[in-house]
């Protein structure tokens, strides 16, 4: 009988936090991308709850030997 590895994947959601100077909310999120992409080093956390909330799906089945 063949062996199969098989990725099982569930989404979680991160969350990090932006500090900027803007003159209406939707500036500040604007702003917020870009410093978002200009910075090498952002720190992400997982958000609370997040990880058991989505369904699990199959993302890729491999067979193995």
């Amino acid at each position: 009988m063949p062996r199969y590895r098989v990725i099982i994947t569930r989404d979680v959601t991160e969350s990090t936090f932006v500090d900027v100077d803007a003159e209406s909310p939707e500036q500040a999120g604007t702003v917020a991308f870009e410093k978002l992409f200009e910075s090498a080093d952002t720190e992400w956390e997982l958000d609370e709850g997040s990880w058991n909330k989505g369904d699990s799906y199959v993302t890729g089945v491999d067979e193995v030997s």
